[in-house]
């Protein structure tokens, strides 16, 4: 009798310990094979399919396949991964401003090549469209989150400046037009994208912006459209 609860027990901190290993190997490799990135990729397609609140723990890992016990080991909490995102978010967007360098002197095709990666990334990316949006719409009770979207403002709307400056002769006025050509890039983009998109509607946009930027060029720059030009 005594030998067999003593083989009981044997076998119950055997199986105890099998289980804890095996739990352990599980850990291991949930965190061997979920990356922070993985989390955060997870992270952006709640956001993009609810907004900043659809962003749960246990649902993503639902969603991943893993247990909490991954999440904990990349992020501290739920503030961490949110955090974490909207910083990789700004990286992301700030990174975006490369493509947007003009690669030959030829201003007319180099001025139409960058709206139309502009205007045409809304309607190609819906995901990253519905993100930005999201982004900026937790932006209004977020202090986190709205300074990077105001960061990525600053950024994109310097960049247009600086592209405007490089195809005047007199750079007065570039400040005005690259406040218009960013509202109406970005207003274009969220009304033209998803489902209801209109390419003619689109293509047309982005010839009238062109043909703005070309005639200030042409102009030699050196303007507002707040004052106009006889």
């Amino acid at each position: 009798m005594f030998r067999t609860v003593v083989n009981m027990r044997e076998t119950n901190l055997t199986t105890t310990g099998q289980d804890a290993g095996s739990a352990r190997r599980t850990t291991g490799k949930e965190k061997e094979q979920l990356s922070r990135d993985a989390w955060l990729d997870a992270a952006a397609v709640a956001i993009a399919e609810g907004g900043f609140d659809n962003v749960r723990v246990l649902l993503l890992a639902k969603k991943l396949g893993v247990t909490r016990g991954s999440f904990y080991w990349h992020f501290r909490d739920h503030q961490d991964l949110i955090t974490s995102f909207l910083y990789r978010w700004r990286d992301r967007r700030l990174n975006d401003l490369n493509a947007w360098l003009p690669s030959k002197d030829d201003v007319e095709s180099e001025t139409r090549r960058i709206l139309h990666r502009l205007l045409s990334e809304g309607t190609h990316n819906v995901k990253r469209m519905r993100v930005e949006l999201a982004v900026r719409d937790f932006a209004r009770k977020d202090a986190l989150a709205a300074r990077v979207v105001a960061e990525i403002d600053r950024a994109r709307i310097a960049q247009n400046v600086s592209l405007l400056e490089r195809i005047a002769e007199d750079p007065r006025g570039a400040d005005d037009l690259s406040l218009l050509l960013y509202v109406a890039t970005m207003g274009a983009q969220v009304v033209m994208t998803g489902p209801i998109g209109d390419d003619p509607a689109m293509a047309r946009i982005e010839t009238m912006l062109g043909n703005l930027v070309l005639d200030w060029h042409r102009r030699g720059g050196g303007y507002s459209l707040l004052d106009g030009q006889d």
